[in-house]
């Protein structure tokens, strides 16, 4: 027999109907509408708009206490994200009066075939025991721990000490293949060696699904905090919980020490869980003492994000296409004295300026965009306004090329052909015109992939070059598969060559025969000075980009300085024009 699923109103119906047979809080929280459904009980106490109201997250976050607003987000984005499928934590609730209200908060995600519906069902309880303890572990949660951080800070105004943060590594993996006993079995067996290994030393307190926090007051050092976490790894293997089969896991670990610090708790917490993601980050199983440096850092990409973020929102306002010549190494020069350099097109640049951190290099900013997905509208702005530029250029210099690099996640995340050939039609630029550059590193596994895009932007009529061919792995058996025009030689590759190195001379002067036996050309990036270029021009390359030709500009200084009018860019243009107006007379 199958289950049809429920319709929200009939769920809504459902909660109205369970609040009015107990005193505790059902709750339905629809994320992706951003709706919330509670009790009128619930109202009485505290200030719901309605009893279904909705900017949910604003106004759940708006009756937060201020120390608990971080926590509740993050758990809801985990949710959002398909990180996390349940909500269990204590927080405190602004009541009508202003006075925080402890309430204990689980739910879970309803099942759905629809992986777009994203419905929390729950309850909220209010709790008034001020030392409850986790029921699996036996430990005290983090309401107490707050408690007792607050009753230090009462006595003085500064604490020093240090706080440990644990966590088990894929405890999610553990309840999957082996059932929410066992995931219960292995949280009670880490809960068990936090108390022994803290005896005399710390506290330990269980403060999320599968999180423990050990906090010292009394002034001991990280180095004690070093030890501590060995310790509690040397107790849980200690013990036998019954587990019934061989399961193996690992805990990690991140370390906040301070002295004399007048921080709020949340303050502390904040940096004990950065702390331990880049413990997860490094490979889970080990522990990371908190650097103040790498934690500003932390924070000042978490505020570009956000910057970049509100300049994509408003129309892309920063962001700006510089372009780098490209030259012509079989004729650098078209006149005799050797004063005019034979820019034959450009390599596309991004640049992002923003009012508080001036103009940043994309080596700090596009790894945030690609990271976050943001990536994806800022490649397609750049498809638009770059094509849009060589169309513009092309009406003074026909032959004028534009190379545009094409992220690796870019191609992961979007529709690359797609948004390509919207580019081409709404930009009326011609496709052999345009040169799409992809870098070889990030196909290493999946050479097929990289044959299949360089073949379909081929068919479109676009030159394919493989940008930064010679860093790290480079494949040279598939280059023969495929439809590229151009291998770009790395900068640090060519610049050994162009310096004495005679492996690396060797190298890409193999490199340059067999790119010209299989009919592509070669581009070596990086020449800085005219000793370079001499050096290398006996290797037979077909391009040379560098500083030494012209750093990267905007495009008024560039048309400026390196476009070349070209007569027979007139006559095209005006045949374009008369097939066009022949076009529409037809029509």
């Amino acid at each position: 027999m199958d289950f049809e699923e429920p319709t929200i109103e009939q769920l809504e119906y459902m909660v109205r109907m369970l609040n009015k047979c107990t005193d505790s809080f059902i709750f339905m929280y629809d994320i992706n509408a951003d709706t919330f459904i509670i009790s009128e009980s619930a109202r009485k106490i505290f200030d719901f708009p309605f009893e279904k109201f909705d900017n949910a997250l604003e106004e759940l976050t708006r009756i937060t206490h201020e120390d608990d607003k971080t926590a509740f987000s993050n758990e809801i984005e985990l949710i959002k994200t398909n990180r996390k499928f349940e909500l269990n934590m204590e927080i405190r609730w602004m009541n009508r009066l202003g006075r925080q209200i402890w309430i204990t908060c689980r739910a879970n995600l309803m099942p759905t075939s629809n992986p777009y519906t994203k419905i929390l069902i729950g309850i909220a309880e209010i709790t008034n025991d001020s030392d409850k303890s986790d029921i699996i572990t036996g430990l005290a949660t983090e309401s107490q721990l707050r408690s007792d951080f607050a009753l230090m800070k009462t006595s003085v105004d500064t604490v020093s000490g240090f706080m440990l943060k644990i966590d088990i590594d894929d405890i999610g993996t553990i309840n999957e293949q082996y059932g929410s006993r066992i995931a219960d079995l292995v949280l009670a067996k880490v809960g068990e060696g936090c108390r022994r290994a803290c005896d005399g030393i710390a506290k330990a307190y269980k403060v999320s699904s599968s999180e423990f926090i050990c906090m010292n007051l009394t002034g001991l050092s990280a180095l004690v905090a070093q030890k501590l976490y060995d310790n509690i790894k040397r107790e849980i293997s200690k013990q036998d919980q019954g587990l019934g089969r061989d399961i193996i896991f690992t805990i990690s670990g991140g370390i906040v020490a301070f002295t004399n610090d007048n921080s709020h708790l949340e303050a502390f917490t904040r940096k004990l869980n950065y702390t331990l993601s880049v413990a997860k980050s490094h490979g889970k199983n080990s522990f990371v003492t908190f650097n103040a440096n790498d934690y500003q850092r932390h924070l000042r990409n978490l505020n570009l994000q956000e910057a970049l973020r509100d300049s994509i929102k408003n129309d892309f306002r920063g962001f700006e296409l510089f372009y780098q010549p490209v030259i012509d190494a079989k004729r650098i020069h078209l006149d005799e004295d050797k004063t005019v350099l034979n820019i034959i097109g450009a390599e596309a640049l991004l640049r992002w300026s923003h009012p508080d951190y001036g103009t940043l290099m994309p080596d700090e900013f596009i790894p945030i965009l690609e990271r976050t997905g943001m990536i994806v509208p800022v490649g397609r702005w750049i498809l638009i306004k770059a094509f849009s530029q060589c169309r513009e250029w092309n009406k003074i210099q026909r032959d004028f090329h534009m190379s545009v690099n094409i992220s690796y996640v870019q191609v992961q995340k979007s529709d690359i052909l797609s948004d390509v050939k919207t580019a081409l039609l709404n930009t009326k630029v011609e496709p052999h015109n345009i040169t799409m550059e992809l870098t070889e590193s990030g196909y290493i596994d999946n050479a097929n992939a990289l044959q299949e895009l360089t073949e379909s932007f081929s068919n479109l009529g676009l030159d394919v070059d493989i940008d930064d061919f010679g860093t790290g792995y480079s494949n040279l058996r598939y280059l023969q598969y495929l439809h590229a025009s151009t291998l770009k030689l790395d900068y640090t590759f060519v610049h050994k060559a162009a310096h004495g190195n005679d492996g690396d001379n060797k190298v890409i002067k193999h490199i340059t025969q067999m790119a010209h036996e299989l009919n592509m050309k070669v581009c070596m990036e990086g020449i800085e000075t005219k000793e370079d270029m001499e050096k290398l021009l006996e290797y037979g390359p077909d391009k040379f980009q560098g500083f030494y030709f012209g750093c990267p500009m905007s495009a008024v200084d560039f048309r400026e300085h390196n476009i070349r009018h070209d007569s027979t860019a007139d006559i095209y243009e005006k045949n374009r024009s008369d097939d066009l107006l022949g076009e529409l007379q037809s029509i």
